[in-house]
């Protein structure tokens, strides 16, 4: 089984987001990714997606969902002023059109792109995804990551990034953020699963 984890950046610091979003009703955890920016896990019951919008507006700030479907597919929301300005998704059509599970999640299409290879990814723009940067950003190297091209040939076969947690991974890099702490979710940290480099003690409840 491939990793399953959703969050959400925020450009705006640690310290100034949790209070803020305790007194809005919303559960989770939170960690800083950056002198300025902000990595909030949603607990199980809010899809990271839904709730970036609403985060972007509330904080007034840009904000970026991210979801990892099985280390598959990752997609990605920019949202800015509450609102979608940018959807990214590295694999369009991997769930299919309707099919849903047991539970209505989502069921993964076994043949999405009909048997031509991997689907080109959608939104692969990295002008984007630069107001949630800290720093100075290679947009060439951003680029490449978002259409699907390894910045490590070892994590790629055929030329293509093998997990999408991965890329996931590089994309966040890319931006200059923390990259560790931007690739899990709340239900890898409730279990004890820390990012490289981080306690306990940083780990800060929402809620």
């Amino acid at each position: 089984m491939g990793s399953f984890y959703g969050n959400v950046v925020v450009a705006r610091p640690c310290d100034e987001v949790v209070p803020l979003l305790g007194g809005a009703g919303i559960r989770g955890y939170a960690l800083p990714v950056g002198p300025g920016h902000t990595v909030v896990y949603p607990d199980p019951e809010t899809d990271a997606l839904d709730v970036a919008g609403p985060l972007s507006g509330l904080l007034g700030v840009p904000a970026l969902g991210a979801y990892v479907f099985d280390s598959d597919v990752l997609v990605m929301r920019v949202y800015e002023d509450g609102r979608l300005r940018h959807e990214y998704d590295s694999w369009p059509g991997y769930f299919g059109d309707t099919e849903t599970g047991e539970e209505e999640n989502p069921v993964a299409d076994d043949d999405p792109d009909g048997g031509g290879g991997h689907a080109e990814p959608v939104g692969a723009d990295p002008e984007a995804f630069v107001p949630l940067a800290f720093g100075p950003v290679d947009r060439e190297a951003l680029e490449s990551v978002l259409r699907g091209t390894p910045l490590d040939p070892g994590d790629g076969e055929d030329g293509r990034y093998v997990f999408a947690n991965t890329q996931h991974y590089d994309a966040m890099l890319c931006l200059g953020l923390n990259a560790c702490r931007l690739s899990t979710g709340y239900r890898y940290l409730s279990l004890g699963g820390l990012p490289h480099e981080t306690t306990a003690e940083e780990l800060l409840p929402i809620g």
